[in-house]
């Protein structure tokens, strides 16, 4: 009967499997712990107008910069923020830029690097539904 593993080989399998597992979990750590990826999320109606809020997941004080631009590409608000988790809560005045409107919303770092960028669009839709039944 043949050996296919000897005890040296068996011990060397094992040594790599356990270096190859460690070195996976850390990556995966890691970057669960870096993620800082912000959320853009509609969170209803205050006085008619729409409310949107960004949330940066940033575990240290950092700073950033958000600014909110036009289809044209004209700056409508611009606002650096700083912290940790940072949480913030936009509303824009439909009427300044009529009641259909498609803005961008751009988060960069402090190297002018974009973290995120969000398409903000509204518009309006009239809906008429006929339906014809027969009666039984």
């Amino acid at each position: 009967m043949k050996k296919y593993f000897s005890k040296s080989k068996f011990i060397a399998l094992l040594a790599i499997t356990l270096v190859t597992t460690t070195v996976a979990a850390s990556v995966f750590t890691v970057k669960l712990k870096n993620d800082t990826t912000p959320d853009l999320e509609y969170v209803g109606d205050v006085n008619n107008l729409p409310v949107y809020r960004l949330s940066l997941k940033n575990k240290t004080n950092d700073r950033y910069f958000v600014s909110v631009t036009d289809k044209e590409g004209n700056v409508i608000y611009c606002q650096e923020v700083e912290g940790a988790n940072i949480v913030r809560n936009y509303q824009f005045n439909s009427q300044e830029h009529s009641d259909e409107y498609e803005l961008t919303l751009t988060v960069t770092d402090l190297k002018g690097k974009t973290v995120a960028s969000y398409d903000i669009s509204k518009s309006n839709k009239v809906v008429s539904e006929v339906s014809v039944n027969e009666v039984k």
